[in-house]
């Protein structure tokens, strides 16, 4: 029977006392429970698989699986709404706000023209711990293109979405493998991974257009597909989807691995990843034709095209790029660091382009010019490298080197700078204009006086070497020492011993490894917990086996189970 109940868990924002409606005990199917209630209730699925498609139908309810009372994340899986190939799973179509709630499912095997596993339209809910698993859409009227293999967004649909994995759907004949967003529908996205999703045409990841603009915070976007534009992201139409801490990785199409802009004004991206993302045309990592993102502290790396721009590709456009790391994309034809053509003019500020093939920037020999304007940037072969075919104009401003920018090259940050790396301290020493958020790309201060000369100047790139966490501070707060934090071993150079210090902000598991110079462990130091505070660990120049190992460079990182940093040091026998 139907039941007073209070919830005690902070993860869904309902109200304290609701009637509760049991599934089965009440009711035999979800939807029949989602009839009976009224505003604020909450219908409470027990484990199993509900082999039915479900219709808010305008009510702003609660439906949940024992996750809700339990907090339990592996009732998401134990409690399953298969829609048995026979439409959406799940439907909100009657101006649903973010008081009607989904969470603690598996959505799947839907199949449908639009929204496969959920299709929203003028509807708002909040989509909470769920997994959008193994559903598909159709093209069967020249309406409904096949349309949203996981999610379907249109007519001012914006969903809130927290901790949800969208994977293994499709759009085979249309757009938008995991979510497609259209019609000023702007979805927010927190804590999501969107993986192993392809459309036939457009979006593998994510299609938006018409003024769409999803915001993506903390969300990885990898291995989807597409056949035409946009493998991870599509973005059309005036749709400028905002990304902070994103990953778009391995991601393949055939034009625009990582993120494709057509017509969209300015995309924003902030601390962003886009690596290993491959195309069969244009564009391995970003494509932008007539759109002209913000990157700002975001490294483009290991993208491939198999015709132009192995990192970006720029056609109509004039991106901005402050603090970006362009580094190891390839191109067949050219422009494996950036290719510009027809009126392209994009600007950098602090940036690398280094180890890029077949060039760092190469300009179209066709059609009408283009331009670069570089500041306080390292570009591999200088302004005399970069190929214009005498097309257009490179303006080398004030600031710029062409040095070896000793990258890490190792471990979950490889872009990172070693110490004694020229582009340390070497960007532009006024970021005033620059729109420049207080930390660089893993969270690090972004202005920190990284070669010790008592200045703090800004480096190149996407890391700021030798920085503390960013930690914001109230106006009436006295400014502490940083809490988590990896000091240079000393004496460094040094025979036979060393003392490598660091400092923890909480009691930790902590791991303290030496690697040679191939990224080789030679010997861990440190595998234990921690309390906060400053330690101390003596390393002798000796291996696993107690043996001493050979003068050369070696690498110290010190992890946590969130943080991780790298120096390195010189042993001389």
């Amino acid at each position: 029977m139907k039941t007073l109940f209070m919830l005690f868990i902070f993860l869904i924002p309902i109200h304290s006392f609701s009637t509760i409606i049991n599934i089965p005990d009440d009711y035999t199917t979800i939807q029949e429970g989602i009839d009976a209630a009224t505003h604020a209730d909450t219908v409470l699925v027990q484990p199993g698989t509900y082999v039915e498609n479900i219709n808010y139908n305008g009510k702003n309810i609660t439906v949940a699986s024992l996750f809700l009372t339990t907090a339990d994340t592996t009732y998401i899986s134990q409690t399953i709404i298969d829609g048995d190939q026979n439409g959406s799973v799940v439907t909100f179509e009657n101006e649903e706000d973010s008081t009607a709630v989904l969470t603690g499912f598996t959505i799947m095997n839907g199949l449908w023209g639009g929204g496969g596993g959920i299709y929203l339209s003028n509807s708002n809910p909040s989509l909470v711990y769920l997994t959008i698993l193994n559903n598909s859409v159709v093209g069967f009227t020249a309406y409904r293109n096949g349309l949203g293999g996981g999610i379907y967004c249109n007519n001012n649909s914006s969903p809130s979405l927290e901790n949800v994995t969208i994977t293994g759907n499709s759009a085979d004949w249309g757009d938008g493998g995991g979510i497609y967003c259209s019609y000023n529908s702007n979805p927010s996205l927190v804590n999501v991974t969107i993986t192993n999703n392809s459309a036939g045409a457009s979006g593998g990841g994510i299609y938006c257009n018409n003024n769409s603009s999803p915001s993506l915070v903390n969300v990885t976007i990898t291995n989807n597909s597409a056949g035409d534009w946009g493998g991870g992201i599509y973005c059309l139409d005036n749709s400028n989807p905002s990304l902070v801490n994103v990953t778009i990785t391995d991601n393949s199409a055939g034009k625009g691995g990582g993120i494709s802009c057509r017509f969209s004004s300015c995309p924003s991206l902030e601390n962003v990843t886009i690596s290993e993302n491959s195309v069969n045309y244009n564009g391995g990592g970003i494509l932008c034709s007539a759109s002209s993102p913000n990157l700002v502290n975001v490294t483009i790396s290991g993208n491939s095209a198999d015709w132009g721009g192995g990192g970006i590709w720029c056609v109509c456009s004039s991106p901005s790029l402050v603090n970006v790391t362009i580094s190891g994309n390839t191109a067949i034809e050219g422009g494996g660091g950036i290719y510009c053509g027809y009126i392209s003019n994009p600007i950098l500020v602090n940036c690398m382009l280094w180890n890029d093939s077949p060039q760092e920037v190469y300009f179209w020999e066709d059609y009408d010019s283009s331009s670069i304007t570089i500041s306080y940037s390292d570009i591999q072969g200088g302004e005399e490298g970069i190929v214009t075919n005498d097309n257009g104009t490179v303006y080398w401003l004030e600031g710029n080197i062409d040095e070896d920018p000793l990258f890490v090259e190792t471990g979950y940050h490889p872009y990172s700078l070693l110490e004694g790396s020229p582009c340390i301290d070497a960007g532009t020493p006024d970021t005033l204009g620059l729109n420049l958020p207080p930390w660089d790309i893993i969270g690090n201060e972004r202005i920190w006086d990284g070669d010790g000369d008592g200045t703090a100047i800004i480096d190149m790139g996407a890391y700021e070497y030798g920085a503390p966490p960013y930690v914001e501070i109230d106006e009436d707060t006295i400014v502490q020492t940083p809490g988590f934090h990896l000091y240079q071993n000393c004496p460094n150079p040094f025979n036979p011993t060393t003392t490598i210090s660091y400092q923890l902000s909480e009691i930790s598991k902590v791991s303290l490894k030496v690697y040679n110079i191939k990224g080789q462990l030679v010997r861990t130091l440190v595998d234990d917990t921690k309390p906060s505070g400053q330690h101390s660990v003596i390393w002798k120049g000796t291996d696993q086996k107690n043996l001493s190992v050979p003068s050369g460079v070696y690498l110290y990182r010190l992890k946590t189970n969130n943080k991780s940093k790298i120096k390195k040091m010189i042993l001389i026998r």
